[in-house]
């Protein structure tokens, strides 16, 4: 019996391998470096001509970015060459030792991260894939609430508390012209829809809704594939005003996160006058 530690350290019978996973949104893309399938646990990870930077350890991996390449026309690489995914994709890197015993018993997270950017050089034939290891994400010192009237809550997350399933509406999607999309029977919902967001029930992906005239929305990105025919969930948005949606619409003025009484007048600025 071969421990993984034991292998780790040996010079001659070490055998390392690595898995991958990709994740945006519910779809997860599984693969390794290895010549063969690997089964690991339920899951498989099939080979793919995959590479990647070594990984900095210490106060310096904090500000050094991970790079890993792979063919451009691999199924998680080619969804950023014309409009990446709505949703926020990331990926792990665990580690194996082919001849450990138990197989695989042993998996060592050797890294985990948020995607940056995906760019294709070489004509476009590889993707070099630029990721942050969520370490570095978190060490950003970023204010959870600011000082203004609006509200600081994103829009059906936990601290707003809105129920999204109590403003949404499903109907099926035509004339989808670039960003434009009609969704049927919107109009007649009742729902204002600027500032929500639109996703069709078979990806998993979203968009930012812009501007809606009758059943037409005007979304900030086309979807990286062709939602027409398909049933399209639209939810309402918000203003993040106390007095506005935030009342009339939902009812929530209790969990308004915003400063609704802030001056509108800077008197640094404008002078007491």
């Amino acid at each position: 019996m071969s421990s993984f530690d034991t292998l780790e350290s040996s010079l001659e019978d070490s055998r390392p391998l690595e898995i991958y996973s990709f994740a945006v949104g519910l779809s997860t893309y599984r693969y390794t470096s290895a010549q063969d399938t690997l089964s690991v646990g339920a899951n498989d990870f099939v080979p793919e001509a995959i590479s990647r930077g070594s990984i900095a350890q210490g106060a310096d991996e904090r500000n050094r970015n991970l790079i890993i390449t792979m063919p451009a026309i691999n199924a998680f690489a080619s969804q950023f060459i014309d409009i990446p995914p709505g949703s926020l994709a990331t990926i792990s890197i665990i580690r194996l030792q082919r001849n450990e015993s138990p197989t695989f018993n042993t998996q060592a997270l050797v890294y985990k991260g948020r995607i940056q950017s995906v760019r294709f050089p070489d004509n476009g034939i590889s993707a070099e894939i630029t990721c942050r290891s969520l370490e570095a994400a978190a060490s950003q010192n970023i204010p959870r609430y600011t000082y203004m009237s609006s509200c600081n809550h994103v829009l059906y997350d936990d601290l707003c508390g809105v129920n999204s399933g109590l403003f949404t509406h499903s109907g099926v999607a035509s004339s989808v012209v670039d960003n434009q999309m009609v969704v049927a029977g919107l109009s007649a919902s009742g729902l204002d829809v600027v500032g929500g967001y639109a996703t069709p029930t078979s990806a998993n992906d979203f968009r930012l809704i812009l501007s809606q005239s009758g059943d037409t929305i005007e979304m900030l990105l086309p979807f990286g594939t062709d939602p027409t025919a398909a049933t399209v969930q639209v939810f309402a948005g918000c203003d993040h005003l106390l007095t506005g949606d935030c009342a009339v619409t939902f009812d929530n003025v209790a969990e308004f996160g915003g400063f609704p009484f802030v001056p509108s007048k800077n008197i640094f600025a404008s002078g007491l006058d």
